[in-house]
């Protein structure tokens, strides 16, 4: 039988062990398609109904699974339309295969108007400031190297999506003789780096030498190697640590977890930042503080765009290493060996009886919140770790001030999968969806979701639905894009004028219908819900719905601002 050139790409593609690829359909990519369906042990696909949910269905994968996931875009418009969810997988750094579709290149071959306006010089340009690499082999015998260069950057720290575009003509014509695929294994992901010797000396006896250290998490976390390793070494030093919400590398009911306990921040004296971008705005006043010593090691530097200033202000610090989280932690539990800091016992008895305070508190004022015709926030958290009781579970997108943090026990690796890095609105429920295809059999993939995101991109239900995923969205609807109402408020106190925060923001006018809106999707959906007796009530048998391998939403009215 014939060749071509996407069963080269297809090839490759399940060597890498891509298992799902998103894609909404589109004539450009029509080689890849065919080749993948056409084979028994291709990639399972998974329809959206918009190139941006189809990357964050990738973006969310990639999270869950530690791995990468594919994204079919078609042509100029197809990629246009994805750009967004793009940039929010660069800024979370999540590693995606984007796979472009283009032509004919060949102006004679072109049909007339529609292949002219979908047809660009170098397409790869839509996206090249916010992708670690993009490529356009233009013969076969360059695909296997592209794909191979392509691969490595994703998943090499720091990780991120990359972009590769292939002619229609590429894909379609039989292969060359004697062109086949590389033998991936024969070109390894490089190592994390590492701090030197002298660095991790340095820290360290900084780090021995505090009176309050403190530790703030950024991009570590992904295994649970990495989580023990990380609980060891605030155990040995006595410090606290704070979770900055992009990953998750310490359990939220583990001692030392002192993330949105008060004062933490405030009494420390040495800080170890690890893979922190935006340190800005987690040292908040103590930026520049002589009386804070600040040892950065992150790989942000390596990320520098001339584009975007995604990587943050330039915070001064005592020590600055190009160096993984998980590295640094390793290097620093090696040179530490058996020992611990002087007071390290004395200070985490105190802290972990600090902590333990702290989430008490939190949960009894969550279990008593109310508010009138609404659910308080806080309570429909509480009731929703309730319903989902001892359920192996992930959290797919978390956009609530880290209350979940605070309400729940949860402890296994990538269990919260944080949130969209970007600021783009539209990630949360393909994120999900991609969570669950990521996650192992009966984890039920756990969506807590502002109203406006998901309206951006509702369609995103229907392919939960269509690949009958155990999925189950909560939507905290407040009726409002909560964030310009406060502006809102904000600025008219500033200038004296009348409350008009409703204007341009307000949503309830009229209401949406969410429940009716996901059950003509196929879903199985309730609300909106108004009251904590009813909404525990129909938690409860969302996630029976769920956990039977079935997409279910229950729509919440929470207080405005």
């Amino acid at each position: 039988m014939s060749r071509y050139g996407s069963d080269l790409i297809v090839d490759l593609l399940v060597e890498a062990g891509v298992e799902h690829v998103a894609l909404n359909p589109g004539a450009t990519f029509r080689g890849i398609q065919d080749s993948i369906v056409q084979r028994e042990d291709g990639p399972e696909l998974a329809l959206c109904l918009h190139e941006a949910v189809a990357v964050a269905v990738a973006h969310g994968y990639a999270k869950a699974a530690g791995r990468p996931m594919a994204a079919l875009l078609h042509n100029v418009v197809g990629l246009q339309n994805a750009a967004m969810a793009v940039y929010n997988a660069w800024c979370d750094r999540a590693p995606i295969l984007l796979l472009g579709g283009t032509g004919p290149k060949s102006k004679a071959a072109r049909r007339p108007w529609i292949d002219w306006i979908h047809t660009a010089n170098a397409q790869g340009e839509v996206v090249r400031d916010f992708v670690k690499w993009d490529d356009e082999p233009h013969d076969a015998a360059s695909i296997g190297e592209s794909f191979a260069r392509a691969l490595g950057a994703a998943r090499s720290e720091p990780q991120g999506p990359v972009y590769l575009c292939y002619d229609v003509a590429l894909q379609e014509d039989e292969l060359p003789a004697g062109v086949e695929p590389l033998a991936l294994e024969r070109y390894p992901t490089p190592g994390d780096p590492a701090p030197s010797e002298a660095e991790a000396e340095r820290m360290l006896e900084l780090l021995l030498a505090a009176r309050r250290p403190l530790i703030v998490a950024g991009h570590g976390g992904d295994d649970a190697a990495a989580m023990e390793s990380l609980g060891r070494l605030a155990e040995a030093l006595g410090a606290a640590v704070i979770d900055t919400g992009v990953r998750f590398p310490l359990a939220t009911d583990h001692p030392h977890n002192a993330t949105g306990v008060e004062g933490v921040l405030e009494e420390a004296d040495v800080v170890l930042a690890l893979d922190v971008d935006d340190l800005e705005l987690r040292l908040g006043p103590r930026v520049g503080d002589e009386r804070l010593t600040v040892l950065a090691a992150g790989l942000g530097g390596l990320r520098l765009r001339g584009w975007s200033h995604d990587y943050q202000a330039l915070v001064p610090t005592a020590m600055q290493a190009t160096a993984s989280a998980s590295a640094t932690v390793a290097a620093l539990l090696r040179l530490l060996g058996d020992r611990e800091a002087d007071g390290a016992a004395e200070r985490g008895g105190e802290l972990g009886a600090r902590v333990a305070r702290a989430r008490a508190d939190w949960r009894v004022e969550a279990e008593v919140a109310t508010a009138d015709g609404a659910v308080p926030l806080p309570r429909l958290l509480h009731e929703l770790g309730a319903a989902l009781g001892e359920r192996p579970f992930r959290l797919a997108n978390g956009t609530n001030g880290r209350l979940e943090h605070r309400l729940w026990s949860m402890r296994g690796p990538r269990q919260y999968l944080g949130w969209h890095g970007g600021g783009g609105l539209g990630y949360g429920a393909g994120a999900t969806i991609g969570c669950a295809l990521g996650s192992e059999p009966g984890v039920i993939s756990v969506d807590v979701q502002a109203d406006g995101d998901l309206l951006y991109l509702p369609s995103a239900l229907w392919t939960a639905v269509h690949l009958g995923l155990p999925t189950l969205f909560v939507v905290n609807d407040n009726r409002q894009y909560g964030n310009t109402v406060e502006h809102a408020i904000r600025i008219a106190e500033q200038r004296g004028g009348g409350d008009r925060r409703y204007a341009g923001a307000g949503l309830a006018d009229p209401p949406v219908d969410v429940a009716s809106l996901a059950a003509s999707f196929g879903l199985w959906a309730r609300g909106p819900v108004t009251e904590p007796a009813a909404l525990r009530e129909t938690l409860a048998e969302a996630v029976t719905v769920a956990a039977s391998g079935k997409p279910a939403l229950v729509d919440v009215i929470t207080p405005g601002f």
